[in-house]
């Protein structure tokens, strides 16, 4: 990895709202040979831009979304390349013994905004696990978790690192008190219970 690519990366980490440092990492990318991960931010933050102007139903927006659609697709390879790159912990490929299938598990666990990995939707014990990891890597505001119920108490205080700081927790099935628990330990973060 390029050291300029690491700390282009680091920066939006650390401001998740700031798109000047979103376009200069979509700048880098297009001058160091990934320009369709480029044209990739340069549209979701111009559709971002969009929406919060109020035009999100005009003809701009459609065709942004439209673009968008290119690379997040159902049948889109960006989106499954991209997420195993920013997410290999939550990512997996999985070959078909004796066939010529490649299918990649988890991508679906991942919402992109703004061109970088914005929300998480995976079980509470593998987020736990996993989560800084991830976070370090791309600027994750939100996360919902499932099979909160399966988690026990120490291993939601050994987890919490991957939690703190997150703008919003949704827990399905979370069991008795634990919404409420997860609460007092963070402090600014919206957390919700039952959330299917």
């Amino acid at each position: 990895m390029h050291p300029d690519w690491a700390a282009l990366r680091a920066a939006v980490v650390a401001d998740p709202d700031d798109d000047t440092t979103r376009l200069a990492a979509a700048d880098f990318l297009q001058e160091n040979g990934d320009p369709d991960r480029a044209a990739f931010i340069r549209v979701q933050v111009e559709l971002a831009r969009v929406e919060a102007a109020g035009e999100g139903k005009g003809l701009a927006a459609d065709e942004l979304r439209a673009k968008e659609r290119a690379f997040l697709g159902p049948l889109a390879m960006h989106r499954v390349w991209w997420a195993m790159a920013e997410c290999p912990e939550l990512v997996r490929m999985d070959y078909a013994a004796g066939r010529l299938e490649v299918a990649a598990g988890g991508v679906d666990r991942l919402a992109w905004r703004r061109g970088f990995v914005d929300g998480v939707r995976c079980p509470a014990g593998v987020w736990l696990r996993h989560g800084r990891a991830v976070r370090q890597r791309n600027p994750v505001t939100g996360v919902t978790l499932s099979g909160c119920d399966r988690v026990t108490r120490d291993q939601w205080y050994a987890g919490l690192a991957a939690l703190t700081g997150l703008r919003r927790v949704d827990l399905a099935d979370p069991g008795e008190r634990v919404g409420e628990w997860l609460a007092g330990w963070l402090p600014g973060t919206e957390v919700r219970t039952a959330v299917r």
